[in-house]
């Protein structure tokens, strides 16, 4: 297999079609189309089906698609920590972030990031642990800070290093019903809003939260990200947990902290990861300083 082979193929999927992908990579499409062909004979299977309207991939062609996108970007990082290693304010950085960082130091880092590299193209994917892993874990994500109960993540699987420490709080809209009194069993009668990783890996922890408690957990729940969650809070009788720290923020308006609540939820650990056996570029480890000291 051919290194242009793969970035043809990753180029076919990403663009949806052997014309589109052809204009994206200033080829011909009859020279896509023979290069998609030897792959094909190479990897001994049938690896797109054409489609009337663009292409699909065969189970054998997602496969190799998961690794042609880990070799074309470990090749793209390769030549961005040469050039930039030279001087040069060139290549890309992706990144994946928790909206708890989205919502606080991003600007900021952003900011500073650009001061130095101008012209270095980043990519973000917004979203929690759930989304953002398998792209870390993948190689096409170069640095991921997220948001993980203490504790939560454990392994050597990813380079850890923790950004901060911080408490959530049981939180509601202003003006709550509940905030006159709050009672546990008051509490746990309303509807919850949960963000999908918690709904998920999380649940053994959320149970012990009540448990501690003394109640049983709610059973009204809505599963959300965390944009339509902060929507929801606003303009329900929702109840929700945050993180301290963005208590107060602009973008939190509305929505204010139980207290004293007489049910207290796990410290969050804001983490930046890493992968341990891909080194970063000049500029990926710049934006991760950045990122590190803003928050």
């Amino acid at each position: 297999m051919k290194l242009q082979q793969l970035q043809i193929l990753v180029a076919v999927v990403e663009h949806g079609g052997i014309r589109a992908a052809a204009r994206a990579l200033h080829l011909s499409q009859a020279a896509v189309t023979k290069s998609m062909r030897l792959l094909e004979e190479e990897a001994g299977v049938p690896l797109l089906l054409r489609r009337s309207r663009g292409v699909d991939l065969t189970e054998a062609g997602t496969r190799l698609l998961a690794r042609a996108r880990v070799v074309t970007r470990q090749m793209a990082l390769a030549r961005d920590d040469l050039r930039q290693a030279a001087g040069e304010d060139a290549g890309s950085v992706r990144l994946g972030v928790t909206p708890f960082v989205t919502l606080s130091g991003l600007g900021e880092a952003f900011r500073w990031f650009r001061q130095r590299y101008q012209h270095v193209q980043v990519q973000l994917i917004e979203g929690l642990m759930a989304r953002v892993l398998p792209g870390l874990r993948a190689g096409t994500l170069d640095i991921a800070v997220v948001a993980a109960d203490v504790g939560e993540l454990e392994g050597d699987e990813f380079q850890r290093q923790r950004i901060l420490q911080a408490p959530q709080r049981i939180v509601v809209r202003e003006g709550h019903p509940v905030l006159t009194a709050p009672d546990a069993h008051a509490l746990v009668a309303q509807e919850w809003i949960f963000t999908q990783s918690i709904a998920g890996g999380q649940q053994p922890r959320i149970d012990a939260m009540f448990a501690l408690a003394g109640v049983a957990p709610p059973r009204r729940v809505v599963l959300c990200e965390t944009l339509a969650a902060m929507t929801l809070l606003r303009h329900s009788d929702a109840v929700s947990l945050f993180p301290a720290p963005l208590l107060g923020h602009p973008e939190s308006r509305g929505i204010v902290a139980i207290d004293p609540c007489p049910i207290r939820p796990c410290d969050v650990e804001l983490l930046l990861l890493t992968r341990p056996d891909v080194p970063l570029t000049p500029a990926a480890a710049y934006l991760a300083h950045c990122l590190m000291q803003v928050c």
